[in-house]
Order: structure tokens, then sequence, then C-alpha cells
């Protein structure tokens, strides 16, 4: 009987224990904010698309997998009825909208269109100066990343790093930002999202 007893307690006590850590491991109920703002990356040229039309045949693509389209460099596609439409600078789901808007002006009446990205182009930033592993850094197919992470890629700060002056070259003009002013922005439209070409500096410290 008391063997029985303490084996209760012990499930108990386990089932408890296990409760509670999958508490923590549930992300805040606010997070969804955060996730829609790192992630659905927008259309470059150079990317391969799928584009499928759902019951329209000439949209179907091989196997009924919809159409392969390279976006060009001057960020287009070229579609059926459509012609060449501007895709580059939207996400997939802003393209099928766009898409669809096009489409329901004078040729399919509730088309229901599928825009997913194939294979991203290969972006890379640099980022030298005191950081432990200078060089080129590739970003994320599908995800955006901000200055911090784009450094924390790149090993992170040195030992010798001056982390009030880090220099953001783009399009060469040259924006200089503060660590503990970057730790803290919570908005995430504030944030320093890297771009394809961006060179990051780390100056060093004069101490």
């Amino acid at each position: 009987m008391k063997k029985t007893i303490n084996l209760i307690s012990t499930t108990l006590l386990l089932s408890f224990f296990l409760f509670e850590s999958g508490s923590f491991a549930q992300p805040p109920a606010n997070n969804k904010t955060e996730l829609k703002g790192i992630s659905d990356r927008k259309i470059e040229s150079l990317d391969m698309l799928l584009v499928h039309v759902f019951g329209e045949s000439e949209f179907s693509g091989p196997d009924n997998a919809g159409l392969r389209l390279r976006v060009s460099s001057a960020g287009e596609v070229s579609l059926y009825l459509l012609g060449t439409i501007k895709v580059a600078g939207k996400t997939p789901s802003e393209a099928e909208k766009h898409i669809r808007s096009l489409l329901m002006k004078d040729y399919i009446r509730d088309p229901h269109v599928l825009v997913q990205v194939e294979t991203y182009r290969v972006t890379n930033v640099t980022v030298m100066g005191q950081v432990s592993k200078p060089g080129v850094v590739p970003l994320p197919a599908e995800q955006r990343i901000d200055i911090l992470a784009g450094i924390a890629i790149a090993g992170g700060f040195t030992k010798l790093a001056r982390t009030s002056r880090i220099d953001l070259t783009r399009d060469g003009d040259t924006t200089t930002f503060d660590l503990d002013k970057l730790k803290k922005e919570k908005d995430i439209s504030k944030r320093v999202w890297l771009k394809t070409g961006d060179l990051v500096y780390v100056h060093e410290s004069a101490f």
C-alpha cells in the first residue's frame, strides 16, 4: 500500500513538472507580431517562383504543380493573359493578391492564386571591424535579420569593439548606431533590417 501511494505521488509530481515545463516552453501570446515582422521575405530579382491559378490549365504547369518563373533583373515575371507584371518588392501573399486583382479585371471571375518562392537568390552582407569572424555573411532565405543578428553571425563583438559606434553603409550612405539603443528598440518596424550589399563596420574602442 505504501509503495502504491509513493508511486502515485511520484507520478503526480512528474506530471506537474512536465506541465509546468511545457507551459514555459510556449511562446508568449503577443509573439505573433514579432514573428510576422521577420518572416515572409519580399520577392527579389532572380528569385524562382511557383505561380499556380487553380482550375486554369494555362497556369498549371507540368504535373499540375504550377508555373516555374524566374524573376527578371527588373523584378518582373511574364504570365499568360497578363503579360509582364512587377512582383519584386512584394511578399508572396502580396503578389498573390496583385495577380488575382489583375485576373479579375477582365479574365477570370474568381481566381484562386498561389505564389510560392521555390528558391531565393543567394544574398550577402559584409561585416567588418571588431567582430570575431569578419567577412561575408549570407542572408537567410526566408527570414530577415537585423544588424545585431548579422553581427552575431559574424561571431559577435571582440573585446576591443566600440559598441557605441556601429556603421551601416548602404548605397553609399553611412549611418552610425549604438548597441544599447539597438537593443532597447522593441518596435519591429524600427529595427535595422539588413539588405543585400550592406556593409557593417564595428569600430575599435579608443581604450
